[in-house]
């Protein structure tokens, strides 16, 4: 049984916002600038790269806002349809890829999982995985819960490795609230998805964990290997549409390989898994600041640095806490997150957190009973 108290519940779901926004901020400046420039103009990076504007909004958490809004609204048993319906009544401002198409779909009464496939062909891009956070902050220590969730978020808008992105960084960020050990917490996270010969996004997972295991010492030269394979991926293997809708086969089948063959297909999820999964390993070699140095890396790697440096901001918030955030992270962020949601767009961080857990809190009580306790 996996114990903990509500303040330390509390404490480590504030602490995954703080890593989340924290991790937006570095990576934003970046976002698809190529690596070389990155590297030209900001060489090392060890800290906000620009300075934070509060006031700006990053559309990447908009879809935790609407879900969080869902959860209060229908409960903790909620329909994939409950959630697409608060994208629209809520969503109204920077929407893209899969997330636009499955928006306009929606609107014309096409609702999940068909949502997430008619006409889409970004279905296997990074939307879903961006937005995992939310189900593993509600569902600490409980991957099977924490999967079942995510599924039903991800198919709104995605579809295949789509989904998969979603359910494998959930569960990373459910069991950083009991795992400390980040290569730990990835291969147990692995187990929740399908095995590699069944699975790209896993093939692109373990082949991450293995560069990393020939380059230890360099990052730069992960990047690259990880890069590589991603290229001949993309070239050789995701070249079938699998997407219906009103529009000809022939059509679907040019725009998506038109989105895979280039430059925008570094929206897809695969080789930002692959940052992901680089960045935690070797930012987690830094024992005074593996946060920070993680979502560094990250930045410094490039392709959607800000989704990628938000999803690794919120797991390791959720290990370490509030608390062990080092000032220069969370002090700059003063308590305040701005968004595009209808009726919700100013936030304390304070408050987001405390409303999640009032939402866990139930989780774990109704699906988590025997695996974790809150202790009072």
């Amino acid at each position: 049984m996996l114990k903990i108290s509500s303040k330390e519940y509390y404490n480590k779901v504030l602490g995954s916002w703080m890593g989340r926004v924290s991790g937006d901020f570095v990576g934003a400046p970046v976002e698809f600038q190529p690596y070389s420039l990155i590297k030209e103009k900001y060489g090392d990076i060890t800290h906000y790269p620009e300075p934070i504007d509060l006031n700006q909004v990053n559309d990447d958490e908009m879809y935790e806002i609407c879900a969080l809004i869902a959860l209060e609204k229908h409960g903790i048993n909620l329909t994939a349809k409950d959630i697409a319906q608060e994208w629209v009544n809520l969503l109204y401002k920077l929407n893209f890829t899969a997330e636009e198409v499955a928006l306009k779909n929606l609107r014309n009464g096409i609702w999940p999982p068909e949502s997430g496939t008619n006409n889409n062909f970004y279905y296997d891009a990074i939307g879903a995985q961006m937005r995992a956070d939310i189900w593993g902050q509600i569902a600490p220590g409980c991957p099977e819960i924490t999967k079942n969730y995510a599924e039903l978020d991800g198919c709104i808008s995605h579809a295949g490795i789509g989904v998969e992105g979603e359910v494998f960084v959930a569960i990373l960020l459910s069991q950083a609230f009991f795992e400390n050990d980040i290569k730990t917490n990835i291969d147990n996270a692995l187990k929740f998805i399908p095995p590699a010969e069944e699975s790209l996004y896993t093939q692109m997972v373990k082949t991450s964990i293995e560069i990393y295991e020939q380059y230890s010492d360099d990052f730069r030269k992960a990047r690259e290997a990880l890069i590589e394979y991603w290229n001949d991926i993309r070239r050789n293997k995701l070249n079938r549409s699998g997407i219906k809708g009103s529009l000809s086969e022939s059509i679907l089948n040019r725009k998506r390989k038109m989105f895979l063959k280039g430059n925008y297909s570094g929206v897809h999820v695969l080789p930002n898994i692959g940052i992901i999964i680089l960045s935690l390993l070797y930012g987690t070699q830094d024992i005074e600041d593996p946060l920070g140095r993680s979502i560094c890396i990250s930045a410094m790697m490039g392709l959607d640095t800000d989704c990628n440096c938000g999803n690794i901001g919120a797991i390791l918030g959720a290990q370490l806490g509030a608390e062990k955030i080092p000032l220069k992270w969370k002090d700059p962020l003063q308590d305040t997150f701005s968004t595009y949601v209808k009726g919700y767009e100013k936030w304390k961080l304070t408050e987001l957190a405390q409303r999640i857990v009032n939402i866990g809190k139930n989780v774990i009580k109704e699906k988590c009973q025997e695996i974790v306790k809150i202790k009072d």
